[in-house]
């Protein structure tokens, strides 16, 4: 196993000892072994590894989508593990943004109103809520689409309504699952790109699981999961076509040799 975590107080997220486990006696399944990261503010990290790796359960536990059985998890210092529901809701609603492969947008509200949908549920004035709407839609190129329901919107289109909305909150972390997997490559190349300037030049901290290793390479760096484990930690970097390829050869390394993973 390769310990993949970094002290630093600065950290956006961070996880320790993160141990998943489903089922009880011979049924058990063992999601997460013991799993330690940590996110950098202002950085961009992708997450890989075969099916059943335990990569969206990494995800889910990251963000407050599901409670660890062992282990620490922090979203800029806080402790999620002992957070009751009620608080965790609030906690991802005002300092988490999600964009997942299925565009989660609610039919009935504009392309503004969904932007505006946290910050309303949080209480925020409807002026300010649609203000800051507006800023968001036009920092992913869409405010001329401001006032169009999502069937009115193309897929790409639909996607960055989503990010637009994860950015509003100003959030600690972007959780992105799959966020190109519905999209076709130039769309997905687009948004990519808007997710890779979220962090370059607004400081957003960025945590994307993937299968795509052209999408992981606009990363600043790859976690590869087997098995539970975290096993390998790749530098993306500037050169995106290399780094694309060199994933993709760490990917099919992991896929022949299943758990026995030299690290």
């Amino acid at each position: 196993m390769v310990n993949m975590a970094r002290e630093s107080h600065g950290a956006a997220l961070a996880l320790r000892g993160v141990t998943r486990r489903y089922g009880r006696r011979q049924g058990t399944v063992h999601a997460l072994r013991g799993v330690d990261a940590e996110l950098p503010r202002g950085s961009f990290t992708a997450v890989m590894g075969p099916s059943g790796s335990g990569k969206s359960t990494l995800l889910q536990c990251a963000v407050g989508l599901d409670r660890p059985t062992a282990g620490s998890v922090r979203i800029a210092g806080t402790e999620l593990t002992r957070m009751g529901s009620r608080a965790l809701t609030r906690l991802r609603r005002e300092r988490i943004g999600f964009v997942f492969q299925s565009f989660n947008l609610l039919p009935a509200l504009t392309a503004q109103q969904n932007v505006a949908l946290p910050l309303r549920l949080a209480g925020g004035p409807t002026r300010r809520s649609r203000d800051a709407a507006g800023a968001a839609l036009a920092r992913v190129g869409l405010a001329d689409r401001a006032h169009r329901r999502p069937a009115e919107l193309s897929g790409g289109q639909q996607q960055r309504v989503a990010l637009a909305r994860a950015l509003v909150t100003e959030p600690e972390v972007i959780c992105a699952d799959e966020p190109t997997g519905a999209l076709d490559p130039t769309t997905a190349e687009e948004v990519l790109a808007l997710l890779r300037e979220s962090v370059d030049e607004l400081g957003a901290t960025v945590l994307m699981v993937t299968h795509d290793p052209a999408a992981a390479a606009h990363a600043d760096r790859v976690l590869f999961l087997a098995d539970g484990l975290l096993v390998d930690e790749f530098p993306a970097g500037p050169v995106r076509g290399t780094a694309a390829a060199h994933i993709a050869g760490r990917m099919r390394t992991l896929a022949r040799s299943g758990t026995e993973v030299a690290v």
